[in-house]
């Protein structure tokens, strides 16, 4: 969205489903388009394999189009949000009214709720220990330099 620009890192057939890897799919309005399928597909089965899947704004438009959102809890920019642009969307009652939600291996988000849906993503994917994730957290959300230097006080020396 905005012309950003994403490189995969490998193409979809060559992608692993196990529990260590995660899909992310960020925002964007393009997500109907039918040059997606294959991605879509694959976060599908990522999920029924274990594998974790992180979904924002316009991405989770995608997964209600799918059925994925119907039977867990999650989140968007709105119920209403996913039901106007979602024509086959059956997930209200899941629907959390949260920044961002994780259900086991998905993780959803609103457009507003970045920041928690990239510490839900560093806990999943265990990046930092949780006291790190913590500072980090709290760095970004407030930018009080304290916790900038507490979340360095918690990192391992360098080897």
């Amino acid at each position: 969205m905005g012309g950003m620009k994403v490189v995969p890192d490998c193409l979809i057939d060559d992608m692993v489903v196990d529990e260590t890897n995660m899909l992310i799919l960020p925002g964007a309005d393009t997500w109907n388009d039918a040059k997606h399928t294959a991605i879509l597909k694959m976060a599908r089965e990522f999920l029924s394999h274990g594998a974790k899947v992180g979904a924002i704004c316009g991405a989770t438009v995608a997964l209600a189009n799918l059925g994925i959102l119907d039977e867990r809890p999650h989140t968007s920019n709105g119920a209403g949000f996913l039901a106007m642009f979602s024509p086959n969307y059956r997930g209200q009652d899941f629907y959390v009214d949260q920044l961002s939600v994780l259900d086991n291996n998905l993780i959803t988000a609103s457009s507003a709720g970045s920041l928690l849906w990239s510490k839900q993503i560093i806990e999943q994917l265990d990046v930092f220990q949780s006291e790190t994730l913590e500072f980090w957290y709290d760095y970004f959300n407030t930018g009080d330099s304290n916790y900038f230097f507490k979340l360095m006080q918690t990192l391992p020396p360098d080897e």
